[in-house]
């Protein structure tokens, strides 16, 4: 026969588990209202039968497990009805395991887990606004108490007072287990509460950032304009020449406002207004054509290599968005006469684009700071373009790898899945 202190080791490890397996469902599913409503049922099911199967040893007619546990943990969180579909398991759990005590002993199981349970429910209303050390102690009041009605129920059966030995492992066996694993519980609550603020709190710190970002660049080329139309108005004398040179401010300042405008929206909602099959190819060299005149008046030299045949899932002008952002960056990093290397290959089922400029480069701490909102290292930007970068390819299920040395130069790596008839296609390009 196994130890008992070994096999009560063995039912506080199911408990440990089985609640652990329930945290990581919940956080994994936050949005499935059947995990959060059913999990704590399920994990806390498997860790009464687990208990009760794997009960350390019975003496006098006692079972010695720590069933009523779970029971008290998923009754508590999950409500009245997991707690009587929990007590209904473990009565037939009993009834088809047995005992030496045969039907006084399901009798004593089915009295007492009802009782448990009715308890338990009446206790769960004030239970939560009950401090740590508070809900510990009633937890081990209740442990106790019924290990004793079990221990005297069983004792008046049998006509024989039960040894001080026998009283004290089995007290102790469930206090012990209540309050290592309600610690334990608490623990992994307090954290997981303690993940979520810190998460709220980043989305909320990045969102002020964001705000305070776009309304700074908003605002700078609103006040042109204002001061554009103020001298329009007041001085009607002015020439023609300067009259449409005034007009041409104000109309680029407007165009800078619609496209910061556009890229906050394109970062809250990168997601595609259509999902299509992108020819790497093409957009290639759209993107190209599009940088191809600020290239040559900064005197960039752009190296492009053949491209890949390979097609990607996403929207075609927002990946065209995504790379001209990247080139205008590669642009901006470079001095006169530099030089930046476009190429693509397949590699297994990844179609990959490497960017490659020989510019300034970037330390790791700059590296770091790409696409935070009031970061930019051109002086006239909100930092929003590499936002936009960074969700428009997260949106084509893509990754972005960037590595950089200062003095030397920037790679910029994309990496996408490509579809499976996409590789046969390059294969055999002639099939059919």
């Amino acid at each position: 026969m196994i130890d008992g202190s070994s096999n009560l080791l063995l039912n506080l490890l199911v408990i440990i588990i089985t609640l652990t397996v329930h945290q990581f469902w919940v956080e994994s599913k936050p949005n499935s209202t059947i995990v959060q409503k059913y999990a704590i049922l399920f994990t806390s099911a498997a860790a009464i039968l687990l208990c009760m199967v794997f009960s350390f040893y019975v003496e006098g007619g006692i079972q010695f497990d720590l069933r009523r546990v779970p029971l008290w943990f998923g009754t508590i969180y999950g409500g009245p009805m997991v707690g009587i579909i929990l007590t209904v398991e473990t009565i037939l759990v009993r009834l088809f395991t047995g005992g030496t005590n045969g039907a006084t002993g399901l009798i004593i199981t089915l009295i007492t887990s009802i009782l448990f349970t009715a308890i338990t429910i009446l206790i769960r209303p004030f239970y939560f606004r009950l401090r740590t050390f508070n809900k510990v102690l009633i937890a081990s009041a209740m442990i106790t108490m019924f290990s004793i009605i079990i221990l005297a129920t069983v004792s008046i059966n049998n006509n024989e007072l039960f040894s001080f030995k026998l009283w004290s492992g089995f007290l102790l066996t469930n206090l012990i287990g209540i309050i290592f694993v309600h610690l334990s519980l608490e623990a992994i609550r307090r954290n997981y509460l303690l993940r979520m603020k810190i998460l709220h709190s980043a989305k909320l710190d990045v969102l002020g950032h964001l705000a305070a970002a776009v309304n700074h660049e908003v605002k700078n080329p609103l006040t042109t304009v204002r001061g554009m139309m103020h001298l329009l108005k007041e001085d009607q004398s002015l020439p023609n020449e300067k009259r449409e040179a005034f007009f041409q401010i104000a109309a680029d300042e407007i165009d800078k406002i619609d496209k910061i405008v556009s890229d906050y929206l394109t970062f809250a909602r990168p997601y595609p207004d259509k999902i299509e099959q992108i020819s790497i190819e093409k957009v290639l060299s759209e993107s190209i054509d599009i940088i191809k005149p600020l290239a040559e008046q900064a005197k960039i030299q752009l190296d492009i290599s053949s491209f890949c045949p390979c097609h990607v899932s996403g929207d075609h002008s927002k990946f065209v968005q995504a790379l001209v952002n990247i080139l205008k960056n590669s642009i901006d990093a470079s001095t006169i006469g530099g030089q930046i290397k476009v190429s693509t290959e397949i590699k297994e089922d990844l179609c990959i684009i490497s960017i490659i400029d020989n510019g300034a480069g970037m330390s790791e701490t700059t590296l770091g700071k790409l696409g935070e909102p009031y970061f930019t290292m051109t002086g006239n930007g909100t930092g929003l373009g590499m936002m936009v970068v960074f969700r428009i390819i997260e949106s084509m299920n893509g990754k972005i790898n960037i590595k950089s040395k200062l003095g030397i130069g920037t790679e910029v790596i994309l990496e996408f899945q490509t579809p499976s008839y996409e590789k046969m296609k390059i294969i055999a390009p002639n099939v059919g």
